[in-house]
């Protein structure tokens, strides 16, 4: 797989025309945006007050890899809620293809993997070609599982595990059926980055970060920089880029009257034409907790509310593109993130299973305190695609 500094080379060499191919990979990446900003809105609906993690590209990765077999009412559901119905099954797996070979990078300072898998049940008679499209389009690995093996999860496991540098633990554990589980299928993120500018250890310090219905004194770090910033009604907002300044972590800090539930609403459907656009160089200073969130999330249940309900409907679901009579039985992700003066490690696994009948304006120096809840992302730049997102309403639970 090319690395992001040879695919930039070759687009430098080409020109505009010969890597029209990049232009192409924007409609999928604003979709699978706008699709996790719907996602993390409805999980902070479910689980209020509650730390969340999540990775709007794997969980739409695995979702665009299992609706390679979806046909009639499934695929349409599937589309809408992904964001898709516009664009092709051939222009999103090209699309998929393309966005996985610029996000790959593996230098000193910032590390960026990401991987496919399918596991299926041998007697099951599975479609060639959608096994062919997750190869060609995914990269992914195609193995044959017995899942009555006692030991079929701890295949599945040790394989996130690997992929996620060891962050990623029992991910399958519970999500298949002995008797009824056909086909697996997960996809894993891997992001390892220091910052451009670190934060120095010294001018971390106790600070007291305001929870809802308290507050508590934990570590927090200080930097003093010019650092692309928005202040608007609701909001203030920075964007903290990891070295080499492709991939950043946006922070977005609510005002007192808002919350960070307030903005994800805010930002969904307007992130790259309204928000992300309007951030501006300027000087001034940022206090942020360390953090670090470990989430895993059923999300069979989000995914039906937000209208995704025949594909896992036993009796509605339209799979036949795999095989006869298969319905999505099980929906999981697991998610790492840590946050320190050095820069960021995260990861994350999505896991399905599929079972049978189944320059600017100067401006006066900021000041962003995120002492109370507030929302992160992390975007690599030249796909736009988010790759993290989060909100914390405590760095620090017991």
């Amino acid at each position: 797989m090319r690395s992001r500094k040879s695919l930039m080379a070759v687009c430098a060499l080409l020109g505009a025309v010969g890597c029209s191919a990049a232009s192409a990979d924007q409609p999928l990446a604003a979709a699978d945006n706008a699709f996790g900003f719907k996602l993390i809105k409805q999980l902070a609906k479910d689980w209020p007050a509650r730390n969340i993690s999540i990775s709007p590209y794997s969980a739409a990765t695995v979702l665009h890899m299992v609706g390679n077999g979806a046909a009639g009412k499934t695929k349409t559901e599937m589309q809408q809620v992904l964001e898709t119905a516009a664009l092709s099954s051939a222009a999103v797996n090209a699309a998929n293809k393309h966005i996985a070979q610029l996000l790959t990078s593996n230098s000193a300072n910032v590390i960026l993997s990401t991987a496919n898998a399918v596991w299926y049940r041998p007697d099951t008679g599975i479609n060639p070609a959608f096994i062919s499209a997750n190869r060609q389009f995914y990269g992914a690995t195609v193995e044959a599982l017995n899942f009555a093996d006692p030991h079929a999860a701890d295949i599945i496991n040790a394989w996130a595990s690997d992929k996620t540098q060891g962050r990623i633990r029992r991910m399958a554990d519970g999500m298949s059926d002995p008797e009824h589980t056909r086909l697996f299928l997960a996809d894993a993120i891997y992001f390892k980055g220091k910052w451009a500018k670190q934060f120095d250890v010294k001018e971390t310090k106790d600070r007291a970060f305001h929870l809802r219905g308290g507050e508590k004194r934990i570590p927090m770090m200080l930097q003093s920089a010019r650092l692309e910033y928005r202040e608007k009604s609701g909001y203030q907002a920075v964007r903290l880029p990891y070295d080499g300044n492709n991939l950043a972590m946006y922070v977005f800090l609510p005002s007192g009257s808002s919350s960070p539930e307030n903005i994800v609403a805010t930002l969904s459907g307007s992130w790259q034409r309204e928000i992300k656009s309007k951030f501006a160089s300027q000087e001034g200073t940022i206090v942020l907790p360390r953090f670090k969130i470990e989430f895993s999330v059923e999300l069979t249940q989000p995914l039906q509310s937000l209208g995704m309900r025949a594909a896992f409907n036993a009796s509605a679901a339209d799979f036949s593109g795999i095989a006869p009579g298969l319905f999505i039985s099980a929906a999981r992700q697991k998610t790492f993130i840590e946050v320190n003066e050095e820069g960021t490690e995260a990861a994350a696994v999505t896991g399905i299973g599929v079972s049978l009948t189944a320059l600017r304006p100067h401006a006066e120096p900021f000041q962003m305190i995120v002492d109370r809840p507030f929302l992160f992302l992390i975007e690599d730049q030249q796909t736009g695609t988010i790759l993290i997102m989060g909100v914390v309403f405590d760095p620090t639970p017991a």
